[in-house]
C-alpha cells in the first residue's frame, strides 16, 4: 500500500496529494536515462571488422604462402576426386625432386593416412626388406641369414614409424606435439620414412658404391626441413620441432635395427 503525502505548490495556494509511487517512478526513469549509454554496437562491429591484427600475416616463407581463397577452393573438391590424382609413388618422386611443390601437393590431395600407408609406406618398407636378399648375389650368405635380415629391416621401419608418433607426443614442444595426431602429421612421417626405405634399398642393391649411397639420408633431412612448413607449426617452436623430428625420423629405424640385431645375437 502506497503512502500519500501532501505537498504545497510553488505559490503555496493549496496542497496537492502526490502518490509516492509515482514520485519514485519518475526518479527511477530519470536515473535510467542518466546512466543509459547510446548503443555503440555498430561502432564496435566496425572496429572489429577493421581490426589490424587480422590483417597481419604469419611471416611464413613465400613458397608456402597459399591464399585462403585457394585453400577453400581446394577443400571444396570431393575426396573421391582427390584420390584419383596420380599415385603415391609419383607424389613421392615429386616431393624428392621438388620438395616445396611436392609437400604442398600432398596437403592439397587430402589423402587419408591409411591410403598413404597402404599405397606408399608399406610397399617401400617391403621393398627394403626384399632387398636384403641381394646379399645372396654379392656374398655367400644363405637364405636363412637373408630372411633374418629382411625381418629386421621390416620391423625397423614398421615399428620405427609408431615409435616416432609415440615419442613426438612426449618430447615435442607443447605447441607442436599435437600435430603428429593429425592426418597430415602422420603422412609427413610416413613419406620421410619411405625415402629412407628407398635409400636403404639402393644401398643393398648397389653395395659397390655404398660409400656414396650412405650419405643419401642427408636428403631426407633436407626434405624434413622443407616440409615442416606444411604442418603450420608456430614460429616460436619451429626450429626446435625441426631438430627433434629429424632426430626421431632418422634415428627410430636405426634404433630398432640395433635392438633386433642385438636380440638375434642373444637368441643365437
Amino acid at each position: 500500500m502506497s503512502d500519500n503525502k501532501a505537498y504545497k505548490n510553488d505559490e503555496g495556494k493549496g496542497i496537492e496529494d502526490i502518490d509516492s509511487d509515482s514520485l519514485y517512478n519518475l526518479e527511477t526513469e530519470e536515473t535510467d536515462n542518466l546512466y543509459s549509454l547510446p548503443d555503440d554496437s555498430d561502432e564496435s562491429g566496425n572496429e572489429n571488422d577493421n581490426d589490424p591484427i587480422d590483417s597481419v600475416e604469419s611471416g611464413e616463407d613465400d613458397d608456402y604462402a597459399i591464399e585462403d581463397d585457394e585453400d577453400e577452393e581446394e577443400e571444396d573438391d570431393s575426396d573421391e576426386e582427390n584420390h584419383k590424382k596420380g599415385n603415391k609413388f609419383s607424389l613421392l618422386l615429386k616431393i624428392m625432386s621438388t620438395p616445396v611443390e611436392g609437400w604442398k601437393e600432398l596437403k592439397r590431395r587430402h589423402y587419408p593416412p591409411e591410403d598413404v600407408a597402404s599405397g606408399l609406406f608399406y610397399p617401400t618398407v617391403a621393398l627394403a626388406s626384399l632387398s636384403e636378399f641381394a646379399g645372396m648375389i654379392y656374398t655367400t650368405i644363405g637364405v636363412g641369414e637373408c630372411l633374418m635380415s629382411a625381418l629386421t629391416a621390416f620391423i625397423s621401419f614398421f615399428f620405427g614409424y609408431f615409435t616416432v608418433l609415440l615419442l613426438c607426443g612426449a618430447i615435442l614442444p607443447k605447441l607442436s606435439k599435437g600435430i603428429m595426431k593429425t592426418a597430415i602429421g602422420k603422412e609427413f612421417v610416413m613419406v620421410n620414412m619411405s625415402t629412407l626405405a628407398l635409400f636403404f634399398t639402393a644401398i643393398n642393391l648397389f653395395p659397390m658404391i655404398d660409400a656414396v649411397l650412405v650419405f643419401l639420408p642427408i636428403w631426407t633431412i633436407y626434405l624434413i626441413y622443407k616440409g615442416v612448413r606444411i604442418l603450420r607449426i608456430p614460429e616460436a617452436v619451429e626450429t626446435r620441432t625441426k631438430i627433434l623430428l629429424t632426430f626421431l625420423i632418422i634415428g627410430a629405424p636405426f634404433l630398432w635395427s640395433w635392438l633386433m640385431e642385438l636380440f638375434f645375437e642373444i637368441s643365437n
